[in-house]
């Protein structure tokens, strides 16, 4: 085939194909273009124009947003904290921050849920007045955040919040210039409102003052001894303390020395240890920055390690040293009077009648006199006096496993290395240890006068 004739077939061939991607393009669907997608970081989406509950989506937020928290709040000012938290976060999930933002007499924007304190019953109505006028998200985000609120809380909660309705109960009618008759007007009941009034009346009836507040946080000590030694309740005393002087904007006094000092006061040994260790560290300047933040959740961390080890509140050996003295002491202390008054009624009931049995074994409780052996055999078994038995005072010299007493006694070696640790249990072991010994000298020389 000659150039010009493959030529012409080349032509030919490409003049088919695009003819054949012109009758696919005919018959493809156009692609419509993208639509831009308005940005919102919760599902209410941005602006104020008002929402569709009419439609299936609007009805679905409703219901969402204003669905019941699942423990109805009972007023309890401990726990106030958290109801008001819970509401800012479903207010901020469902566009009704802005409502929440009330102006004060400064013209300072304060979040109610925060800083309620700041805030009178008038500017909040005030408030409220400007978005129940206007049909828009506002007026609908209040009547929402009405609705969770009477359905989050206790009937009786309820019943005490209705009888102040006049306090969120604002008229809604439109302005009008001055010297023109004002419309009737339109009542509404605001949730802003009536939020305002719940905390008020809560916090009014156990409202602390600054100075009571400052007190607390100043004996911290104290409140570890009312909260038993549990940090995690101690921590959340503290920090509702705190919440309270944020809610009427007092600035935080200075917290590391008050929580040291609380948490030294803890009966954990082991948590008193370790957070001794952090103050040495803070004081020496190994920590250079601490706020009282940090040291309230190294605090808090310790604490749940130890409660997981299942060691949490666990004696030291020191405590229990302490311990088994104190007990040892008292029953000194008892047992002769004991026998002092048994003696007495022994002698006045003395007959020929006694029983032989409590003769039998009466010797054992007579220690030798001076002079007199510690040793002597009865009923064919060796025995031996000694002094550190106090209901029996003569033992087997050498027990049926064969260990020699004098050498062997258990309460004897107790009674020795109790006294020489009891420096390294402290002075109140040490005193204890020397009056567990002057009890035993003591009952020895009467022992010895019988």
């Amino acid at each position: 085939m000659d150039p010009a004739a493959i030529q012409a077939a080349v032509q030919a061939a490409v003049a088919a194909v695009l003819q054949d991607q012109a009758v696919l393009d005919a018959i493809r669907p156009q692609q419509q273009p993208a639509v831009a997608v308005p940005f919102a970081v919760n599902p209410a989406g941005t602006g104020n124009n008002a929402w569709d509950f009419s439609s299936s989506t609007g009805l679905k937020m409703y219901i969402a947003s204003t669905t019941p928290f699942r423990h109805a709040y009972d007023g309890k000012e401990s726990t106030l904290r958290d109801f008001l938290r819970k509401i800012a976060q479903r207010a901020e999930s469902f566009g009704w921050t802005p409502i929440l933002m009330v102006t004060d007499a400064d013209v300072t924007a304060r979040n109610i849920t925060i800083q309620h304190a700041c805030l009178t019953t008038d500017l909040v109505q005030a408030h409220a007045i400007t978005y129940l006028r206007v049909e828009g998200r506002n007026h609908q985000a209040s009547a929402c955040l009405h609705k969770l609120i009477m359905g989050s809380i206790t009937s009786k909660l309820a019943d005490r919040l209705t009888t102040r309705s006049d306090k969120f109960t604002v008229n809604a009618a439109a302005a009008v210039a001055p010297g023109v008759a004002p419309p009737p007007p339109v009542m509404k009941e605001d949730g802003v409102c009536m939020l305002h009034e719940l905390i008020k009346l809560v916090s009014v009836e156990t409202r602390a003052s600054i100075a009571i507040i400052s007190r607390k946080l100043n004996n911290l000590a104290q409140v570890m001894e009312e909260v038993e030694s549990n940090v995690e309740d101690f921590n959340s005393t503290v920090e509702g303390l705190l919440d309270q002087l944020h809610s009427k904007s007092v600035e935080i006094p200075p917290m590391l020395e008050n929580l040291f000092e609380g948490y030294a006061n803890c009966t954990d040994l082991t948590f008193v240890k370790y957070m001794g260790r952090k103050q040495e560290a803070y004081e020496d300047g190994t920590i250079e920055e601490l706020g009282y933040g940090a040291l309230m959740k190294m605090a808090i961390e310790k604490y749940k390690i130890l409660v997981d080890k299942k060691v949490w509140l666990r004696k030291t050996e020191e405590q229990l040293e302490i311990m088994t003295l104190k007990a040892e002491i008292g029953q000194l202390k008892q047992f002769p009077k004991q026998q002092k008054a048994k003696s007495s009624t022994d002698t006045e009931k003395k007959s020929a009648k006694q029983s032989k049995d409590a003769d039998k074994y009466a010797w054992k409780q007579v220690a030798p006199k001076t002079g007199e052996p510690k040793e002597k055999t009865v009923g064919g078994k060796e025995y031996i006096f000694c002094p550190h038995h106090h209901t029996t005072k003569w033992v087997l010299k050498v027990n049926d496993k064969g260990i020699v007493h004098r050498t062997g006694c258990t309460k004897m070696k107790e009674a020795r290395a109790d006294a020489a640790g009891a420096s390294d249990a402290g002075s109140e072991a040490a005193a204890l240890a020397n009056a567990f010994e002057q009890e035993q000298d003591e009952e020895a020389i009467e022992d010895e006068e019988v």
